[in-house]
């Protein structure tokens, strides 16, 4: 073949091929940038998916929208669909559904199965026990989750979800421990599983706290003041440090010597009175600043520091209550009771500490307002802050 005419063929070839020139370049492999403000937090488990990358975390939920099992696929945004706060419902725990239990999602032992039932009813029981035994519980129906707080500042979660293949006609309930440690938990979280599944529950005392065995009267007759103050000398020790494990047992020791069921009257009687005489007091001082600090209402030593108040106020002598430490908490008492929906538990404490200034307050038309509309949130979601508040009412109309 002509030189010249092989020089052209290969000239039309090279014109007929498909230029790419304009498009990226591929050969160091694909890149894709997910924005999670898109796409809301990362959810490793899915069912129903071509595939899954399955994580093995102790405790680690899907997302329950990736659990949806109608025929179609939603590709919106996931924070288009999730709520923006748990539900606060004033009648219970009003759910419709639960999600299904992703795989590989180890159960705890906590765990119960119970059968021919819906989501509906199982949250009804829940709730109902959880407000019965005055729990604080915040509801997501989102994610068929309740966080709860008992009164001995344990936290937990309530999870249910509806089983898979030959459990697919039923609801599984479990409870998840957090954060505390209490003998009444194993309590409490045998009766909620109790309860979801239609047993009868004995409901307990709001203020039955004793976890050691009881000191009687009279054992106690050889203790004296000097011996209950060196052990406030230990808890200040404590609280002088800027450990928060250090704090937290401060507060948990000062909690128990203000508690007569644990530590016998006398022990009590002594300590109170010594956190209330004065305001200079460097322990009580310290006490009265975790509650009325409003810059840290998140603060975890707070309900702890709100029952050592309100045991020391029960347990101390009447007179033994500084005015000027009356006039410092009674509008941080206040405040708490005003936000009973919010926070139950704090308004349940807040409503403890009130009932032994009752008599002596200046004011009792801004108390009985808020006891009652404490004691309306109590009704629905916390029987403690329902009877303390009707306690402090009766005093109030005694007068």
């Amino acid at each position: 073949m002509n030189p010249n005419e092989h020089r052209k063929e290969e000239e039309e070839e090279e014109e007929n091929k498909i230029s790419f020139s304009g498009m990226p370049d591929f050969s160091g492999g694909i890149s894709i940038n997910v924005d999670e403000e898109e796409v809301g937090e990362e959810t490793t488990r899915r069912i129903g998916g071509s595939g899954f990358a399955p994580s093995f975390e102790p405790v680690s939920f899907a997302d329950p929208q990736a659990f949806n099992m109608g025929p179609s696929i939603d590709t919106a945004p996931v924070k288009a669909m999730v709520q923006t706060a748990p539900s606060l419902a004033r009648n219970g725990w009003n759910l419709h559904s639960a999600p299904i239990l992703p795989e590989f999602h180890p159960l705890e032992r906590s765990a119960v199965f119970v059968p021919y039932i819906t989501a509906t009813d199982v949250a009804n029981r829940v709730g109902a026990v959880l407000r019965d035994r005055s729990i604080e519980a915040h509801f997501d129906n989102h994610k068929a989750k309740a966080t709860c707080r008992s009164i001995q500042n344990v936290d937990f979660r309530v999870f249910l979800y509806r089983g898979q293949n030959t459990f697919s006609h039923g609801i599984i309930v479990e409870v998840q421990r957090r954060y505390g440690a209490s003998v009444h938990f194993y309590k409490d979280q045998q009766a909620i599983l109790d309860a979801a599944q239609g047993k009868p529950v004995e409901n307990e005392d709001a203020m039955a706290t004793a976890e050691i065995p009881l000191v009687s009267d009279n054992e106690d007759e050889e203790d004296n003041e000097a011996s209950s103050l060196a052990t406030l000398d230990f808890a200040k020790r404590l609280l002088s440090f800027q450990s928060y494990d250090s704090n937290l047992l401060a507060i948990q020791t000062l909690s128990s010597l203000t508690d007569p069921a644990k530590m016998g009257v006398k022990t009590s009687r002594a300590v109170s009175n010594h956190l209330l005489a004065s305001p200079d007091n460097e322990v009580g001082s310290k006490v009265f600043a975790l509650i009325v600090d409003q810059h840290d209402l998140e603060n975890e030593l707070r309900p702890i520091a709100m029952t050592v108040l309100a045991n020391a106020l029960h347990y101390s002598s009447r007179d033994s209550i500084h005015p000027v430490l009356r006039e410092v908490i009674r509008p941080v008492l206040l405040k708490e009771l005003g936000g009973a929906e919010k926070n139950p538990q704090m308004s349940f404490l807040a409503a403890r500490c009130l009932e032994p200034l009752v008599k002596d307050d200046h004011n009792v038309g801004d108390l009985y307002n808020a006891l009652d509309q404490a004691q309306a949130v109590g009704e629905a979601r916390h029987a403690g802050l329902r009877d303390q508040c009707q306690k402090c009412i009766r005093l109030i109309d005694e007068r």
